[in-house]
């Protein structure tokens, strides 16, 4: 074999964790579809492979995955995110979301994850049927 596939060696045990091997799920972990949030770590995983998120879309990511299948209004997210005293454009809420998007969709123009609920917010969806 060539140097580059030790992670295919099943003998390769005590390697860290690579792609296709699940880290544990923990304490405050939120599994969702292809999804892995951990809140210990502030991280997310999409297909075991880690996105990276600013806080402020951590944040969001964890608020959407934590109401799974729930809408959420656009005030909700504002203000669960940025905080009740958030001075600004809503249009900060479609902004982050679109960033998100763009990171975590196969097809950021056609997303499964983040459902846009016309005129009131968003909403979660797991996603399995993909």
């Amino acid at each position: 074999g060539a140097p580059g596939d030790a992670a295919a060696d099943p003998a390769a045990a005590d390697a860290p964790p690579s792609a296709g091997q699940r880290r544990p799920v923990r304490p405050g972990d939120i599994a969702s579809g292809p999804f892995l949030l951990s809140a210990s770590e502030r991280r997310l995983w999409k297909d075991n492979v880690e996105i990276v998120l600013t806080p402020t879309e951590w944040t969001l990511v964890k608020l959407l995955m934590e109401r799974d299948g729930e809408g959420l209004s656009r005030d909700d997210i504002l203000n669960s995110v940025w905080g009740r005293h958030y001075v600004g454009d809503l249009k900060i809420v479609d902004v982050n979301i679109r960033r998100i998007r763009q990171k975590i969709e196969v097809q950021p123009s056609d997303p499964k994850h983040i459902e846009t609920l016309w005129g009131y917010g968003y909403r979660w969806n797991r996603g399995d049927g993909q």
